[in-house]
């Protein structure tokens, strides 16, 4: 009964897992199937882990981070993947974003890929509606494009069918196999002209751009760079969304977040570093126990919701410590404040060794002073 009011209170706590929200931290994190049928999970699924297995449909977005990724379920919303193998095979999503350094995608795509990787396989059954950019250092598309496709990589091979236009940037080789179908545009920058197979059906005459072969392998750095970029940039605006959610939507809870790390920072401090730490150990010690395993993934659970919660919360408290240098009230804060703490806390992360271990004490006092607050909820 516990552990179900404890997810109460977190679902309560804060409007993004009001949202309903799958949460899922591990060495391994699969979408679990649901309890009593094949309903899909309701939640948007956020999955972070060393291998991370996503086979049930979800009705939200995917968002996940890991070294092995498999999606292979019905997502019938967006797919953000970022890991070293990634796997989306039997697919049905909108727009899919990824980048990893063997990317596989196979399915129906009803909106638009933004694709970066070291190897890229587009699968003969993968259709995609709208627009495709996608940018590797191998990349074979053998898929059908309604839209336009923008690929950019070192050895691009078109096998499949582009009913757009068909642009490639800064390539070192261009094939067109003996399946490909282009019945827009055709315009490539290339060191040599493409080779055209026996079979391969191109509406237009293919426009040849030629480049010399370092300008191609140099502009692919500063594309993954601009890519990743791009990455970072979304996932600080999600941060600030979700700072913003809490900040005008649970107030009396971050008030008190704050007055508890200013009231007892060490013990606040202390508290974090045991969540951090204890938490993991405990639950790797209850699955050694024959019915340990039902406590420890509650625990997991509420584990990964505390790491969840913590990020916003610390650009809260980051943004409460600049007031504070600032000699301005603590607690009374705008949202310009809000960016302008967030925007403080990615500068000074970048500074080596100093800024890491400012930003983790943030994180740490943050995550405990959510604890505490989930504890006192749970306690009244």
């Amino acid at each position: 009964m516990r552990k179900i009011i404890i997810f109460g209170v977190l679902a309560g706590f804060l409007p993004v897992m009001a949202l309903a929200a799958y949460v899922g931290a591990g060495e391994s994190v699969m979408v679990p199937p649901p309890l009593g049928g094949a309903e899909p999970v309701v939640q948007n699924a956020y999955l972070v882990g060393g291998t991370v297995n996503v086979a049930n449909p979800v009705r939200g977005d995917v968002v996940t981070a890991g070294g092995t990724i498999v999606v292979s379920g019905k997502v019938e919303q967006d797919i953000f993947a970022f890991g070293g193998n990634i796997s989306m095979l039997g697919i049905s999503a909108e727009d899919i974003r990824t980048a990893g350094g063997n990317i596989t995608i196979g399915g129906k795509v009803s909106g638009e890929i933004l694709v970066a990787g070291g190897q890229i396989m587009i699968t003969p059954d993968t259709t995609i509606a709208r627009d495709s950019y996608i940018a590797g250092g191998t990349l074979v598309f053998s898929g059908t494009e309604n839209g336009n496709l923008t690929a950019v990589g070192g050895n691009i091979r078109i096998d499949g069918v582009v009913n757009g236009n068909l642009l490639i940037k800064q390539a070192d080789k261009v094939t067109f196999g003996p399946q490909s179908v282009v019945k827009g545009t055709i315009e490539y920058f290339a060191p040599a002209e493409a080779t055209i197979l026996d079979g391969a059906q191109l509406a237009t005459a293919p426009v040849f751009h030629e480049i010399e072969k370092n300008r191609a392998a140099g502009a692919r750095p500063r594309l993954f760079a601009a890519f990743f970029g791009i990455a970072i940039f979304l996932k600080a605006l999600a941060l600030l969304g979700a700072a913003y959610l809490l900040w005008y939507l649970r107030r009396r809870d971050m008030t008190t977040a704050i007055e508890q790390v200013y009231g007892h920072f060490w013990s606040v401090l202390f508290r974090g570093f045991s969540v951090l730490v204890l938490i993991p150990a405990a639950s790797i010690i209850l699955l050694f126990t024959v019915i340990g395993w039902i406590p420890a993934a509650a625990m997991l659970a509420v584990y990964a919701a505390l790491l969840v919660l913590a990020a916003p919360v610390a650009t809260i408290i980051a943004t409460s410590f600049l007031m504070t240098l600032l000699k301005k009230s603590r607690t009374d804060l705008a949202w310009y404040h809000i960016l302008g703490g967030l925007v403080v806390v990615k500068l000074v992360v970048v500074v080596p060794v100093v800024g890491w271990l400012i930003c983790l004490v943030i994180y740490l006092v943050s995550l405990g002073a959510v604890a505490g607050i989930v504890k006192t909820k749970f306690s009244a």
